[in-house]
């Protein structure tokens, strides 16, 4: 049989070998979504003194780029753009986060009731 300390080993190896949750095979957002939010969006995201007014519309690239990231996720896109130390000054966290509202589909409106007619 195997030791107490053997039983804690194997599983620290297990816990060790075991893939991350997080990093798999369909990511929440890739570097390249990054790389597209911060180039359509920039005007949308960048830090200005004083507080630009551009506001983001549902139809434009910058939400089309936004929507390409599973469940909109902006805090994934906020920490990869965090990683680089020259470009996180560059944009707004607020504004990032932002973002996943702002570009949420635009649901479809219900076609009208139908018509009708009374003759009298």
């Amino acid at each position: 049989m195997l030791s107490m300390k053997g039983v804690i080993l194997l599983l620290l190896v297990c816990a060790v070998i075991s893939p991350h949750p997080v990093i798999g095979k369909n990511p929440i957002c890739t570097h390249a979504n990054m790389i597209e939010i911060v180039r359509k969006c920039e005007k949308f995201i960048r830090v200005q003194r004083p507080v630009p007014t551009f506001l983001c519309t549902p139809n434009s690239p910058c939400c089309e780029a936004v929507r390409k990231v599973r469940d909109r996720d902006m805090h994934c896109v906020y920490f990869l753009i965090g990683l680089d130390k020259q470009r996180v000054k560059l944009y707004s966290e607020r504004m990032i986060l932002r973002l996943s509202d702002l570009c949420a589909p635009v649901p479809s409106r219900p076609p009208p009731p139908p018509h009708r007619q009374v003759l009298v």
